[in-house]
């Protein structure tokens, strides 16, 4: 293979709208993997014929496919049913949040999730680096908001004797004054991205990170 008719990670990012963190993710998760990895440096090159594939997964990125259903379409002969069907399901969820909203339901709303932990004093750091969150001991959770108002949620560390967590990453959503700094905040305090803040029309402006123990972070444009 002729390294000079390989792509940088730079310039593969500007061809493909994916940013250079997305990429070397979905390197990593076994989605779009560089042509060549130099065993040196461990910089990462790519085909300008991988540009259509990339683009695709960010087609696929932006209607919110979770990593497993981009690799089972990608491997298909056909991925336009699988993004078909994504598109669908967002429809779907679009129509459920119109519905919630409608006058005359009774008000509910999900005020706790629990997250999992790799490393406890790494998370705590994080999230109150990037999101000025205050960790509660008593409740080993992160208490935004105050109850019993509108805005009170608890963000639970996991704990296997009081907080069990899920069996994988846990996925959950923020709605932030400042959608662009505090995506800017949470990346400088270790957050790996998925997508920066992007405009959707069944839905408001939002953008996704990872924190530092693999778990989703939907944040929503208040």
């Amino acid at each position: 293979m002729n390294d000079d008719r390989l792509l940088s990670i730079g310039s593969f990012a500007l061809l493909t709208g994916l940013t250079v963190t997305t990429l070397r993710h979905y390197d990593e998760v076994g989605v779009l993997p560089p042509a060549l990895v130099d065993p040196a440096t461990g910089y990462r090159r790519y085909r300008q014929e991988q540009v259509p594939r990339a683009r695709l997964v960010r087609a696929m990125r932006e209607l919110e496919m979770p990593v497993d259903e981009m690799r089972r379409a990608l491997a298909a002969p056909d991925p336009s049913a699988a993004i078909a069907r994504q598109r669908q399901e967002l429809l779907r969820r679009a129509a459920a949040l119109t519905a919630l909203a409608a006058p005359g339901r009774p008000t509910m709303r999900i005020v706790q999730a629990t997250i999992n932990v790799v490393d406890r004093a790494e998370l705590i750091r994080f999230y109150e680096t990037a999101f000025d969150a205050s960790f509660q001991v008593e409740t080993g959770s992160f208490v935004f908001g105050h109850w019993p108002s509108d805005d009170f949620f608890l963000l639970t560390l996991a704990d296997p004797d009081t907080h069990p967590g899920a069996a994988g990453p846990a996925r959950f959503g923020l709605v932030v004054d400042d959608l662009d700094g505090s995506h800017r905040r949470a990346l400088d305090a270790g957050a790996a991205q998925v997508y920066p803040p992007v405009e959707r029309p069944w839905k408001p402006r939002s953008s996704c990170l990872i924190d530092p123990a693999g778990n989703h972070i939907d944040l929503y444009q208040a």
